[in-house]
Parts: C-alpha cells; sequence; structure tokens
C-alpha cells in the first residue's frame, strides 16, 4: 500500500492574537493511500501539543500535528484498520494551532476566544480538503464544531452524528483519554474506551468509502 502525506501550512497573521509571537502554526497533514482520492475522515484535535510545538521539539519541522503519546494512538487505531483491509484516508488538524498553556505551564483546554481566532483556519482546510466526515476529538472540539454537545459527556456523544459545515460530524474520545486509561495502543486492547473508537471509527470509514459525491 502507497502511503502520500501533504501539509496544509498554518499561515496565520493574526498579530493581534496574544498567542501569536510563540505559535506553532501547527499544519493540517492529509494522508491519502495507493493514489488518492476522497478523504474519508478528518480528525480534529483541540490544540497543537508539546510534541508539536517547534518551540518545544525542533525536529518537528514540518509542524507535523499529533506527533506525541496520543497521536501515536490515534495513528495505530488507523494503522490497526487499515492492516484489517479497510483502506480509507485521513486527514489529521487542530482547532488551534498553538500549544494552549495555563499561567502555571500546565496543558489547558483552548478558549473561546481562542477557538475564535483559529476556526478561520480550519474552516480553510475542511473546505480545501473536502472530508466526507469530520471528527471531533475531545469535548473542547466537539462543543466548538457541535455547540449541541455543550454541557454533555462524551459518554453520551461519542459516535452520535452532528452537522458541521454540513458535514457529517461526529465527536470521539481524544486519544490523549485513550492514553491516560491505557499506555500505548496494543491491538488485543479490550478496554471500554478503546473498543468503542475503534468500532466508530471502522462503522465511520465504511459508511464514508461507501458513499458517492
Amino acid at each position: 500500500m502507497d502511503i502520500n502525506k501533504k501539509m496544509i501550512p498554518c499561515d496565520c497573521q493574526n498579530k493581534a492574537c496574544k498567542e501569536f509571537a510563540g505559535c506553532c502554526f501547527t499544519a493540517t497533514e492529509v494522508v491519502t493511500t495507493d493514489g488518492g482520492g476522497d478523504i474519508h475522515l478528518m480528525f480534529v484535535g483541540q490544540g497543537a501539543g508539546k510534541d508539536e510545538d517547534i518551540n518545544m521539539n525542533p525536529r518537528n519541522q514540518m509542524r507535523q500535528p499529533f506527533v506525541g503519546k496520543a497521536g501515536a494512538y490515534l495513528r495505530n487505531i488507523i494503522k490497526f484498520l487499515w492492516d484489517g483491509g479497510l483502506i480509507f484516508n485521513v486527514a489529521i488538524s487542530n482547532s488551534v494551532r498553538f500549544h494552549p498553556l495555563d499561567a502555571g505551564g500546565k496543558d489547558r483546554a483552548p478558549t473561546q476566544g481562542e477557538l475564535d481566532d483559529c476556526i478561520h483556519l480550519l474552516n480553510r482546510d475542511i473546505d480545501m480538503i473536502k472530508p466526507k466526515t469530520l471528527v471531533a476529538l475531545g469535548m473542547s472540539t466537539s462543543n466548538a464544531l457541535v455547540p449541541e454537545t455543550t454541557g454533555a459527556i462524551m459518554g453520551k456523544i461519542a459516535g452520535l452524528s452532528y452537522l458541521y459545515k454540513e458535514i457529517k460530524t461526529v465527536p470521539l474520545y481524544h486519544p490523549s483519554f485513550l492514553t491516560r486509561n491505557y499506555g500505548k495502543f496494543t491491538a488485543d486492547q479490550r478496554g471500554e474506551y478503546h473498543v468503542r473508537c475503534v468500532e466508530v471509527l471502522r462503522k465511520l470509514a465504511v459508511e464514508a468509502l461507501g458513499s458517492r459525491g
């Protein structure tokens, strides 16, 4: 199976944003298999992690999203489905393109203002990629793309279908949540959250592969 990758760079010029000077400008990654075609699933995380931040990880010169532990878990689920014969194309991005930190230097969810500052970049990439399905990873992203999920818990909405920009949008557990519960991905993992994520993604990929137009 041939795998082709390309990056859509973040070219934000919003110098009024308080994060601009230290922004890592994480790209959107597009991965196509066996010659390309439609993007079946587009994963949207909440914000760049420390391994994605070029200021913290100079090795990530491509500004690739989801390259840390959570990224490895997500990518291994995708590979697991590929290895099972379900070959689909993906894109991977974030709601905000910097690494959100609190005053103490700990990871935090982006604020609504920060989401508003970055959403035009995500919208541009979605319009360019035209995915069959959006997968909103975690509550922050789910709330940003699907406001009606605000106040819900992921256990109630994971796998349900909504619309964003007239595209089927499905909330799902963030892979960082899976790493906290299970550590590294294993093919024989039978944990409840892991199994639910795999089965939701399997179903979405099958549906996207079967769709036309």
